[in-house]
């Protein structure tokens, strides 16, 4: 029997018409029922918003009808509405529609990274900067990953080496920010929660690099349908067990609260032919660079390599500046331009940068035009933070390796900490050739600590060089990668003067210590302000 549909019906005309009924349920479910921007309300599931919004392009109603006509009697059959939706109107359109929070814990510091691959989702991890990793699980071991797959008594070795490194680390950080407190010449009766909380941040930022890349964390990740299939897709292709095991188990969570857009994931024809695709590729290209390659670890005296910039001169932005003003072809303008003098040009550049009058204010996309291409040796705590960019280009790593070295915090001397800092790299190393020594290169990687320098690269456009300069110099961030990213803006200036001045609020100097207390501040000062609302 033919349901009749109590929410709209067809006039005369043919013409769909909300009955009262239709305008209640729109009122429970939409924002506005008669404007021409709504959102939707917590009656309707994300599924059933996204499929009614997969109809948009095949159907010429008013969205609201086509809900109330398609989908009012079905909601609550989303598994079933979404795979007839995702048959008629493709996977990929769909899947962008509606988003999954989903949270990884006990990930180790090298599974992290891959887990914060994609640049289309959103990640929160916790931080080593503002968490004392002293704690240890329920069973009295210490917060690391433990290889299941490594020979026992190799995981006993392991485990061994590593709990040793989180005793010293325990030690450490305590004994640091007891320092920290005593040299303090901050007034006991201004000793606030702000204080503490710059306090415990310059103990945690300086033991931080004796922390093992083991180290587990939880990351929470909130990513559409299509990004999320990719992560899991990108998983279950990595050579790291860790990675592909959480692969797996992500898959199996997410399909209990949004299995349709995930069906395809593993299927042999679909996600499993591209996972496959993805691990002979990386195993062919690791193959040929072992056989072509020198076997070694050239060190570099300059740590920061500008290796490729375009344009060479800065002036070649204006007539990309110019384009959306114009009703010229682009060569046209171009060769216009290029007849003009330097003074008439810098008009034009300054006028497009406009009076910045703090760092979000940002110039237009004619500046995603040039790029920077950098190839970069830091330690792998400060490449954790500056990976976490999105906007960026040919992001790519080498595997963890001790023997680019490590820093010496200079607050660590001053604690008079030497000999137990040095003392967790000593065991490091050797756990690190232990692991090698035994065919488990990889794996090796977890035995290198946060300090270690490592080699990666990384391009981006002078739009984000505003963004990236400017953020990752700020006081407040961790002294590592404020001196790396100070640099950086050094050579970018040499080569374009006038892009690298109109990043005016890269911060060159300031007491990191003073600007960090600030900062607490004003938090503890905004929280305060809630809490009396």
């Amino acid at each position: 029997a033919i349901i009749q549909n109590p929410y709209v019906q067809k006039n005369d005309q043919g013409v769909y018409e909300v009955t009262d009924a239709g305008k209640q349920f729109l009122d429970e479910t939409v924002t506005n029922s008669v404007g021409n921007v709504y959102g939707f309300t917590d009656k309707l599931t994300p599924l059933t918003i996204a499929a009614a919004m997969a109809r948009l392009s095949r159907r010429g109603d008013d969205m609201r009808v086509t809900l109330l006509d398609e989908f009012a009697l079905t909601a609550g059959k989303d598994e079933q509405l979404l795979k007839r939706i995702i048959t008629a109107f493709g996977d990929d359109s769909v899947q962008q529609l509606t988003g999954q929070y989903i949270v990884v814990e006990n990930a180790s510091n090298l599974l992290t990274k891959k887990l914060e691959w994609g640049r289309l989702a959103a990640y929160l991890e916790q931080s080593t900067r503002y968490i004392y990793y002293d704690q240890k699980n329920k069973d009295g071991s210490y917060k690391y990953h433990v290889p299941e797959h490594l020979p026992t008594d190799l995981k006993t070795a392991y485990c061994a080496h590593l709990d040793e490194i989180f005793r010293l680390y325990s030690q450490m950080v305590h004994q640091l920010t007891k320092y920290v407190t005593d040299m303090s010449s901050t007034p006991a009766e201004e000793r606030d929660m702000a204080w503490k909380g710059a306090v415990r941040a310059q103990a945690c930022d300086a033991i931080r690099p004796v922390l093992p890349v083991a180290t587990t964390s939880t990351v929470g990740i909130f990513a559409s349908g299509q990004a999320l299939e990719s992560l899991i897709m990108h998983l279950l292709a990595d050579p790291l067990p860790e990675a592909r095991k959480t692969g797996d188990d992500m898959l199996v969570e997410a399909r209990k609260v949004n299995a349709a857009f995930l069906e395809r994931a593993d299927k042999p024809d679909r996600g499993g032919a591209w996972i496959a695709y993805q691990a002979n590729k990386h195993t062919a290209v690791k193959k040929l660079a072992q056989e072509y390659l020198p076997d070694n670890h050239a060190s570099t005296t300059d740590p920061v390599q500008l290796t490729s910039v375009w344009p060479r001169n800065e002036f070649d932005l204006v007539p990309d500046m110019l384009y959306e003003h114009s009703n010229l072809p682009l060569k046209q303008i171009q060769e216009e331009v290029a007849t003009w003098p330097y003074e008439k040009r810098l008009q034009i550049f300054e006028a497009y940068i406009g009076e910045r009058l703090n760092r979000r204010h940002k110039p237009g996309r004619a500046l995603e035009k040039a790029h920077y291409s950098w190839d970069l040796v830091c330690d792998y705590g400060i490449f954790r933070d500056l990976q976490r960019h999105r906007m960026v280009d040919d992001l790519e790593w080498q595997e963890l390796t001790p023997r680019y070295g490590y820093d010496m915090p200079k607050l660590v001397e001053e604690a008079g900490l030497t000999e137990e800092f040095e003392q967790c790299f000593e065991i490091s190393l050797k756990l690190h050739s232990l692991l090698q020594a035994n065919g488990f290169a990889l794996e090796a990687q977890y035995a290198t600590l946060l300090g270690h320098k490592m080699r990666w690269k990384i391009t981006y456009n002078a739009r984000e060089a505003f963004h990236l300069h400017e953020l990752r110099t700020s006081p407040q961030g961790h002294p590592g990668y404020r001196k790396l990213v100070q640099q950086m803006h050094e050579k970018l200036s040499e080569i374009h003067p006038l892009l690298g001045e109109a990043m005016k609020f890269v911060n060159q100097g300031e007491d990191a210590e003073l600007t960090r207390l600030a900062a607490e501040r004003y938090t503890q000062f905004k929280l305060q302000q809630l809490d009396n609302k």
